[in-house]
């Protein structure tokens, strides 16, 4: 293995001994940059760990490590990131892969602008690696050409539920040296939206972060994603991470920036009472289900006006068939 490693790729793993070597393949297929793997299991069940040994004895430049016990996507990103070794580190999930461009492509960006955080767009691929419609990921003239985000965009480009482009989802490269000075690790609270915290912790240290339009990291949009099902404990999670966001960081935070994070908890506060109505109304408790939209009215209204909609599209596919 080269002395000097340009790219740490980190991946972390639970039940993906499927389709991980797809994953690591395409890291080590990166052309023009120095590349090691750090692929971390997060105590899978499944013969996981077993494929990434094997692949390890086969390829010097793939470190395999497990957790001990099951403890989410964040701890085995920071036990990765503990055990890398290159200038930058770079995520990329299991069931993901890249083109052999893409990671010289922002290595090289990063250096001549000096970020410390650079991301790049997205083709969304269904499980057998086909592209899901003609368009990237990012649509809107908002990301049609290279941009600096700063914290104030990336917390308006992250609500969810709300429609338009979310950012969230892109995977970044990180210059090591920057998570080393500011000491920011995953919040291993989280079971999703991990990196988004992670990038809004940089950013409020004063990182800078550019984005790229070149679509060169496939992004699987899988049935059984955690990134796409949510339930109550999920969107509690993440409004429990809001309020240690603005305890580690309200102080130094503009006024711009407080309230797009105050838009932003409300937008997560509507999503957390849809979420807990819809698995109340699922198990028939209706009476749980009233409560919880008496304790919050203005997340009532928007629970309402969705399950409307849903009503409404239920009876037109119906009249249809």
């Amino acid at each position: 293995m080269p002395e000097s490693i340009d790219v740490s790729v980190i991946v972390p793993t639970w039940k993906a001994a499927a389709f991980i070597e797809r994953a690591i393949q395409s890291a080590l297929a990166s052309n023009a940059v120095n590349v090691e793997v750090v692929a971390v299991d997060d105590a899978s069940p499944d013969a996981t760990f077993s494929v990434l040994g094997q692949l390890a004895a086969k390829y010097s430049q793939i470190t395999a490590r497990q957790l001990a016990k099951n403890s989410g996507p964040s701890a085995a990103r920071n036990l990765a990131i503990a055990t890398a070794r290159g200038r930058y580190i770079a995520i990329l999930d299991a069931d993901d892969t890249i083109r052999p461009e893409r990671l010289a492509k922002l290595v090289a960006l990063a250096d001549r602008s000096d970020a410390d955080i650079v991301v790049d767009n997205m083709i969304e691929v269904d499980e057998a690696g086909q592209p899901i419609g003609s368009e990237p990921f990012l649509k809107s003239r908002d990301f049609a050409a290279s941009r600096d985000i700063d914290l104030l965009t990336w917390i308006r480009f992250n609500n969810p539920m709300t429609g338009g482009d979310t950012i969230g989802y892109l995977k970044p490269l990180i210059r090591r040296s920057t998570l080393q000075r500011t000491g920011v690790t995953y919040d291993t609270s989280l079971r999703n939206s991990e990196d988004y915290y992670l990038i809004a912790d940089l950013l409020a240290e004063k990182a800078r972060m550019i984005y790229s339009p070149d679509a060169d990291y496939f992004y699987t949009r899988s049935s059984s994603s955690t990134s796409h099902r949510l339930k109550p404990e999920q969107t509690l999670a993440w409004l429990a991470a809001e309020k240690r966001f603005v305890a580690r960081h309200g102080a130094k935070l503009s006024a711009k920036e407080k309230a797009a994070l105050a838009r932003r908890d409300r937008v997560l506060r509507n999503v957390n009472q849809l979420v807990a109505v819809t698995d109340t109304l699922k198990a028939k408790k209706l009476t749980a289900s009233a409560r919880l939209m008496a304790s919050d009215l203005q997340g009532a209204a928007y629970t309402l006006g969705v399950l409307s909609k849903v009503a409404v599209n239920r009876v037109l596919r119906r009249k249809s068939v």
